[in-house]
């Protein structure tokens, strides 16, 4: 069988300059290895007419996440509308989460979940169609209604997945980067998540439960990556859950002379409670580690059910500037904030000496407990503007300053002005609370430079967000 597995357009109203390769996709066609697949990413080819015509599949399958659902729901249309016999398929977290919202006539079946088996039963159930209810986790669309198969949480078998299969994303690795264009490859080490944001789904897919790798395993997936690589990737929910798991990972990596820089995720109390851990890790290769360091302040910490503290986090960052670790700072932007609310996050900023801070703005995702919470109170539902960037919910000042405040937050901690301060500032001051780092997360001059010169059109618009707001937040 003929399958096409499609990567969404990028949203144009995401501001990251990132693009990571489609690793669930890769994942989906190794699990089919023994059709003829291939991977088409629009994010970097965009004739969808032409790629149809040429490939002649018959099977399409497309991935979601919210902020892509009209731009897929647009897809679909055309797929169908090039032939009508081309069954078509969506999956990813929209699907997961609101899967209704694919109860459309260019559909035939949504997954939900972790599709790395049932993607595979439903291709061979093709054949018998009588055995296509037994699949668990999909919901099968015929002539305007669904049917919902069972609901199983699955326990993904993911040390017997198969590589991802990268050949098929050979023709767009140059493509795949991080921020400051470092070539990036992804790896999943880990699935699940134990603890319980009210901002994440993450956990929900699993109900809080983790499946881990064995160090040995990664290592053979590591071994196998593109040589052209600068920077691996570990694309887990909660990398750092096995503790002994990481300490055996970091003496395999030396063992088998594998010399990458590697860029993972870590809560700050794993930091703070393991940091002979990360210098380990720092020499065989840990470089980047995003932090959900969050908020400023205790209050939205305890609000988020982050279940950490500002001094935990100034404690992490401490400890990672110290070891020369690059963080890569994730603060949330509450709705609510007020003039006075944006002053202080920069000045936190500014003084733990962040300089690769990303301030995504509070959105509630279906899926989390957020939503939940607020779905009642949104004053946008366009899912365009699910986006990280946008403001789902009620601002307390009005749009236009909000986003202007915001679009500020980037200017003042990307600027060469701060940079080159602090710089000067660690070689003539003799007080070291000023300038107490020379760790200044990989930023240098050139890149700061490179970010604003790929990111200022970004900027311009998010700063005039409100008008798009205006005329197509609810549409």
């Amino acid at each position: 069988m003929k399958i096409l597995l499609i990567k969404p357009p990028i949203n144009p109203n995401l501001i990251s300059t990132a693009l990571y390769e489609p690793l669930e996709l890769e994942y989906l066609a190794a699990s089919i290895s023994h059709h003829q697949v291939d991977i088409f990413d629009m994010r970097i080819e965009n004739n969808l007419f032409k790629k149809l015509k040429s490939f002649e599949p018959e099977l399409v399958g497309l991935t979601a996440y919210t902020c892509d659902y009209n731009l897929v729901k647009k897809l679909l249309k055309e797929i169908k509308n090039f032939d009508k016999r081309i069954k078509t398929v969506v999956g990813g977290h929209h699907a997961t989460f609101m899967p209704k919202d694919f109860v459309l006539p260019e559909v035939d079946a949504i997954f939900m979940g972790y599709a790395d088996s049932t993607f595979p039963c439903y291709i061979k159930a093709l054949e018998n169609p009588s055995e296509m209810r037994k699949i668990p986790n999909i919901g099968i669309v015929e002539n305007g209604s669904v049917y919902f198969t069972i609901e199983e949480n699955i326990k993904p078998e993911i040390e017997m997945l198969p590589l991802p299969a990268r050949d098929l994303t050979k023709k767009y690795r140059k493509y795949y980067h991080d921020a400051v264009r470092n070539q990036l490859a992804l790896i999943m080490s880990s699935r699940g998540c134990p603890f319980r944001c009210n901002f994440c789904a993450c956990w929900k897919l699993m109900n809080g439960k983790c499946v881990m790798r064995s160090p040995e395993s990664i290592i053979h997936e590591l071994k196998n990556l593109p040589q052209k690589t600068d920077v691996i990737y570990f694309s887990d929910d909660n990398t750092f859950n096995d503790i002994s798991r990481m300490w055996k990972l970091s003496d395999l990596i030396k063992k088998n002379g594998i010399k990458k820089y590697l860029q993972m995720y870590a809560r700050a109390d794993t930091i703070v409670k393991h940091p002979d851990l990360f210098a380990e890790l720092k020499t065989s290769g840990l470089q980047f580690l995003t932090v959900g360091i969050e908020s400023f302040q205790d209050s939205d910490l305890d609000n988020y059910n982050k279940k950490t503290s500002v001094k935990v986090n100034n404690e992490a960052i401490r400890i990672l500037k110290k070891l020369g670790i690059y963080i890569l700072a994730h603060l949330i932007v509450r709705p609510e904030y007020t003039r006075e609310d944006f002053d202080k996050l920069f000045n936190y900023v500014h003084e733990n000496k962040l300089f690769r801070p990303a301030f995504p703005v509070l959105t509630p995702l279906p899926g989390t407990e957020l939503f939940e919470q607020t779905q009642d109170d949104f004053q946008i539902k366009n899912y365009d503007f699910f986006d990280f960037t946008h403001s789902i919910l009620p601002t307390k000042l009005d749009s236009k300053e909000f986003y202007r405040q915001l679009s500020g937050l980037y200017k003042k901690s990307y600027s060469i002005s701060r940079l080159a301060k602090h710089k000067l500032n660690r070689m003539i001051s003799k007080n070291e609370s000023t300038s107490f780092t020379s760790n200044t997360d990989g930023i240098n001059i050139l890149k700061i430079i490179l970010v604003n010169l790929f990111t200022y059109r970004k900027f311009i618009k998010l700063r005039d967000s409100y008008q798009n707001i205006i005329v197509s937040g609810n549409k």
